[in-house]
């Protein structure tokens, strides 16, 4: 609680804040309650203070009374001052304002002195801006009466005085009267010109209707015209309408006919020039009108003309002629080449007048004479693939049949062969070791280069097991499978062996017992026939060609032809005519021919053929790797086309579904209908191929598609886990209509004995085929004979055995036994 504090304290504390402004010292008092007695006893303490105040006053005035007195003396004085201060002023500001007055006066005046100056020297520069348009305007009539006096020189120089002046006008650019003055002078100046052309072509006259041209002989005329044309820098105008007209009027009507059975020249009639027609158009003669043309010219023009048309008219003419006329007149054979000889010199001889004549060089022609080997090989190439698509393309789809001639050397002891032609019997049988031999020699020697893609190496070997060759092939011990494609060419010391004999010597041995004993050789010729299209021999024709132009360059009378250096050149082209070829055989084949991609192979084999016989004679190493690119590019047809139909063969017997539930419907009919649709395609590609190929690579074709089918329908059938005796006899008939198919590989008969299928010999997997149709309608003692006493074993191998057994089988004592002495008979 705060501490009692006395009225008088807080007074003075309020009396201290408001004199001099100080706060209280004490908390006591700050925190003190003010009392409305406090009011009473503050006022007493204001008036006390304020009495001290205004005594303390009153004695200082009566101390100070003297100098105020004189302070106020000074004020009055100053006052005084101020006063005339304040009407000088006065007087200084009204003479100011009279000073003003004079001042806009004088302005005024001199403003009116200076307008009156300008008017009178706009006056003096209108007065000489008349004058001189006056004088422009005497210029510009007297040009309009110089033109029309045919004073084209004196129009010319008044147009040159006309344009200085306005070149500095007496008014500004973008004032109306300059602007129209500029305008009038334009039109003057087209007028002059239109004059300076219209005499032009009176002096030099290009007539497109007549076709003749007329060059007046007044020099003098004509250089003062050129003079104008040069002041008002139009001749390069003029010249290029000139150079125009003279190109498409008079030179085009030379140069560049329509009709070359018409050709024309010039003819000299006066002072004009005129185009005329000749019967009988050659070289020589566009060159002498070329000639006549420059003459005339260079006489009737000045330089200021000729030179810059000699830049781009000699370059024109000698292009045209080129063109139209030199290169066309190459000759595309080696006979002609003498008689063009005749053509180069006159080339040179005219390119020689032209620059002696004081034209531009024609370097195009000297050029184009020195190129004659490249554009002469350059057009034998063009010339070579258009012959080459022209064959193609204009082929009738005529075929003949062509012969093979193979020779082979066989055991004496062959009875097949101990005739000198094939008239042997080939139902020898399948028993006797003798016979099987002869069988296996027969086969590789009527082998044909018609194999199938997968003897070269492009496809599975599972595919065929036949690999026929009618060339000379590495033995067995060569790895390289590149070496397949190669027919003898460097092996040609080998003794020659088919890979159907290095193949089936050990099939022999297995399937008789034992093995053959070699015996004494003997050579014997084998002939076949197969067919080719029209389309090989024009290939042919077109290399032949090449090949004697060639040999005709190496003789003494082309040696001093400049193609002579081309021959090594021209033996090249024979390699893009193969590529040509090979490059458009493809599409032209299938749209001409049906089969086209076996003639592809037909024909392309029939070629190589021709051209090794070409390159041995004349020593033509070169195309080796032709003959060879060749021969692969047929056999890669021949295998587009077989895996062609084994999809096709190979999607149809997908639609049996791998023989699942067979004896029952709707499977049943879906497997007839895969097997049926299967056979008839076999047929169907058989009759169209029977045309086509020769009868031994027609059987082996046939015989690889067959394998193909064979192939899918045993493992379709060894996939199936459980086959019912419904289904094994429906899979044993399936089979049998396979089977049926081996009427299509009878031997071509040449006596009255009914021919053998060779169907084991071009159908790999024949015998087991065979074999599984047996197993399916056999017993089980019946197959286990055919193991351990048969030769099941030789196709079999003992799993495959065992899982038919299982699917054929039920489960049981006896199948367990029989299958325990399955494995026994196989171990031993």
């Amino acid at each position: 609680m705060a501490a009692n504090v006395s009225d008088e304290d807080i007074s003075r504390a309020v009396l201290g804040f408001v004199t001099e402004g100080t706060f209280p010292e004490s908390e006591d008092v700050v925190a003190a309650e003010f009392q409305g007695t406090v009011v009473q006893t503050a006022l007493h303490e204001f008036s006390k203070a304020r009495e001290e105040v205004e005594n303390e006053i009153r004695t200082l005035s009566r101390e100070t009374a003297t100098d105020v007195e004189g302070w106020v003396i000074q004020a009055r004085k100053l006052h005084e001052d101020i006063e005339r201060s304040r009407l000088t002023a006065r007087e200084i500001v009204r003479q100011h304002e009279e000073g003003k007055i004079l001042q806009t006066q004088t302005q005024d005046a001199t403003n009116k002195v200076e307008t009156m100056r300008d008017e009178i020297a706009f006056n003096q520069s209108l007065s000489e801006t008349l004058l001189e348009i006056r004088r422009i305007d005497r210029l510009a009539a007297s040009i309009h009466d110089a033109l029309a006096k045919d004073q084209l020189i004196k129009a010319i120089d008044t147009l040159e005085e006309l344009d200085s002046l306005l070149a500095q006008p007496p008014l500004p650019l973008n004032c109306a009267v300059i602007g129209i003055l500029s305008g009038n002078a334009a039109k003057l100046r087209h007028s002059v010109i239109a004059a300076l052309r219209q005499k032009w072509d009176i002096l030099v006259k290009v007539d497109a209707r007549t076709g003749t041209m007329t060059i007046a002989a007044n020099h003098s005329e004509l250089e003062a015209l050129l003079s104008g044309l040069t002041k008002l820098g139009v001749l390069g105008s003029v010249t290029n309408t000139f150079n125009k007209s003279l190109r498409v009027y008079i030179l085009d009507p030379i140069l560049l006919p329509k009709d070359l059975t018409v050709t024309r020249t010039l003819s000299l009639e006066g002072d004009t020039l005129k185009v005329v027609e000749l019967s009988e158009p050659s070289i020589a003669t566009v060159s002498s009108s070329i000639l006549s043309l420059l003459g005339y010219l260079k006489a009737r023009l000045p330089a200021t003309v000729t030179t810059p048309l000699s830049a781009t008219l000699i370059p024109y003419i000698t292009s045209s002629l080129i063109s139209r006329w030199l290169s066309p007149a190459i000759p595309v054979g080696v006979v002609g080449m003498g008689d063009f000889q005749s053509t180069i010199d006159s080339a040179l001889q005219l390119a020689a007048d032209i620059s002696n004549a004081g034209w531009h060089e024609p370097g195009d022609l000297i050029s184009w004479t020195n190129q004659i080997p490249r554009l002469w090989l350059q057009q034998r190439r063009v010339r070579s693939l258009d012959e080459v698509r022209n064959a193609l393309s204009a082929s009738g789809g005529d075929t003949r049949k062509v012969e093979r001639i193979e020779k082979q050397n066989v055991y004496q002891n062959d009875e097949m062969f101990t005739e000198t032609t094939m008239d042997d019997d080939w139902d020898a049988g399948w028993t006797d070791e003798k016979d099987e031999q002869a069988d296996t020699t027969a086969k590789a020697e009527v082998a044909d280069e018609e194999e199938d893609v997968s003897a070269w190496g492009l496809e599975d070997d599972d595919s065929t097991a036949l690999e026929p060759d009618n060339k000379e092939k590495p033995t067995e011990e060569e790895d390289d499978p590149a070496d397949a494609w190669d027919w003898g060419d460097e092996n040609e010391d080998e003794e020659p062996i088919s890979n159907e004999t290095a193949i089936t010597p050990d099939t022999s041995k297995q399937i008789n017992g034992k093995e053959n004993k070699p015996s004494p050789k003997r050579e014997i010729i084998l002939r076949e026939f197969y067919t080719i299209t029209d389309i090989p021999e024009a290939i042919l024709a077109i290399i032949t060609n090449h090949v004697a132009d060639a040999d005709s360059l190496k003789q003494p009378e082309y040696a001093k032809l400049k193609i002579a250096s081309s021959a090594p050149a021209l033996l090249a082209l024979p390699t893009l005519v193969i590529a040509m070829y090979k490059a458009t055989a493809p599409l032209f084949y299938s749209q001409k021919f049906k089969g086209g991609q076996m003639f592809v192979y037909n024909d392309s084999m029939y070629l190589a053929e021709q051209l090794r016989q070409l390159m041995e004679t004349h020593d033509l190493q070169k195309l080796k790797p032709d003959i060879e690119t060749l021969e692969k590019f047929g056999r890669i047809a021949y295998g587009k086309e077989m895996q062609t139909q084994r999809t096709i063969l190979s999607d149809l017997l997908d639609v049996g579904q791998g023989f699942s539930n067979c004896s029952a419907q709707p499977y049943l009919g879906e497997c007839e209908n895969a097997i049926s649709a299967t056979v008839d395609r076999v047929r169907g590609v058989h009759k169209e191929w029977q045309s086509i190929l020769s009868h031994s690579a027609l059987l082996q074709s046939i015989g690889s598609l067959l394998s193909t089918i064979i192939d899918k329908m045993i493992i379709d059938i060894e996939d199936l886990s459980d086959i019912s005796e419904a289904e094994s006899q429906r899979l044993a008939a399936f089979c049998n209509d396979i089977s049926k198919l081996e009427d299509l590989f009878l031997p071509e008969a040449k006596d009255e004995n009914e021919p053998v299928p060779m169907t084991a010999m071009y159908v790999s997997n024949w015998l087991k085929f065979q074999y599984l149709m047996n197993i399916l309608e056999s017993s089980l003692a019946d197959i286990k004979y055919l193991w351990t006493e048969g030769e099941l074993k030789l196709e079999f191998s003992p799993e495959e055995v065992v899982d038919l057994i299982n699917a054929l089988f039920a489960d049981s004592d006896h199948r367990r036994r029989a299958i325990t002495e399955m494995r026994r008979a196989s171990r031993s």
